[in-house]
């Protein structure tokens, strides 16, 4: 499978053809409800935090620790290379590394010949491209991370856009991979259209313009964090995985921190799998709440709704029988007309204890003068 040409088809195994690119043709952006957006604001998605969030997420804290048994504490420190004594700090310190390392939302508005539709098209052969080398998905997301952030602080010709697609995987693959492609490799995945020394010489020019900040914490080691909430669950990490892959292809996403995106895809995941509420669990590992992720749920939402023509890569890449067919899945579930629950979830306990929890609690004399004054029920 020859996956580098972006001026012929490539055809699949199943003789259909993808798309990959003609510079000279008109193209779009797509969006599920809308026509292009290559010409105005980039929508950013960013989490809401407010002084009640904030007291829902120490609640959810103060519940989960309290809840954990010595059988818990003993499991933990049995494997010592995991330093779950460091946990906290190691992703506080991940959290303040993601902010710093964002790409600019709005990067586009300074490219003088490309468009958002333009890489969603670079997104799409990468995709196929990091699936032809079965590389980690570390890789992938590094890799993206890499591209929007040199397009944020470099204006890039049209003719140039792959090799900086090529060059982002090439880094990326030797920063995670233990055997990653050869420089030949990368010139075969562009089909001959750069050099060897035109590679090398845009990997220096990049790791310049990145100031050699490569370490990017991507959305994989929190989503890894969360997936503790509900013991690692298979169905849900895998399903999880094709909606992160998934907000790879829209622009709307590329300012939104990893963590961030993967509890709004861990907790997307949760609901079409019908697998319960988010549960204070899943805030205090996620360190989100479910009123700070439906707005960013609402919107993976929204991608899936015609799944070939948003994230086509994807799609075939999760039909795949070693993904579960995540996205045949999901392609059924939108069928039946699936719909996202209100802000509160149905049958969801309160992460914060009601004023009758907490009064239980409370000596008689102090419980009696509420129940008279009205501020909690008989």
């Amino acid at each position: 499978m020859h996956l580098s040409q972006f001026s012929k088809f490539s055809t699949c195994k199943d003789d259909c053809q993808h798309y990959l690119w003609s510079p000279s043709q008109k193209t779009h952006s797509y969006r599920s409800r809308g026509d292009n957006t290559t010409g105005g604001a980039t929508t950013v998605l960013f989490p809401k935090v407010t002084n009640k969030i904030k007291k829902e997420i120490a609640a959810a804290k103060d519940l989960v620790e309290s809840a954990r048994t010595q059988e818990d504490i003993e499991d933990e420190a049995w494997d010592t290379s995991m330093v779950a004594e460091y946990g906290d700090e190691i992703f506080a310190y991940m959290r303040e590394l993601e902010i710093k390392m964002l790409p600019n939302a709005h990067y586009m508005d300074t490219q003088a010949e490309i468009q958002w539709s333009m890489r969603s098209v670079l997104m799409d052969w990468l995709i196929q491209v990091h699936h032809r080398f079965s590389l980690l998905p570390e890789t992938l997301f590094l890799c993206v991370n890499y591209i929007d952030r040199f397009l944020s602080c470099k204006i890039v010709s049209l003719g140039k856009l792959q090799l900086v697609g090529a060059t982002a995987i090439f880094v990326a693959a030797k920063y995670e991979e233990i055997n990653c492609p050869s420089v030949n490799e990368i010139v075969y995945m562009v089909d001959g259209g750069y050099t060897v020394d035109e590679i090398l010489k845009a990997e220096r020019f990049m790791l310049s313009m990145l100031q050699f900040e490569l370490g990017w914490p991507g959305p994989m080691s929190f989503l890894r964090r969360i997936s503790k909430a509900d013991d690692y669950d298979l169905e849900t990490r895998t399903l999880a995985k094709y909606f992160l892959e998934v907000t790879i292809m829209d622009e709307r996403f590329v300012g939104s921190p990893p963590s961030y995106i993967a509890a709004g895809a861990h907790c997307f995941a949760r609901l079409m799998l019908k697998k319960g509420e988010w549960t204070p669990a899943h805030v205090y590992y996620s360190g989100y709440t479910w009123t700070q992720l439906r707005p960013l749920v609402s919107m993976m939402l929204e991608c899936c709704e015609n799944p070939q023509k948003h994230h086509a890569a994807v799609f075939e890449k999760y039909s795949d029988r070693r993904y579960k067919r995540a996205s045949l899945f999901v392609q059924a579930e939108m069928g039946r007309g699936f719909v996202l629950p209100s802000i509160q979830l149905p049958n969801a306990r309160p992460s914060l204890p009601s004023l009758e929890d907490v009064a239980a609690h409370m000596p008689f004399e102090i419980r009696d003068p509420l129940k008279r004054n009205g501020q909690m029920k008989s």
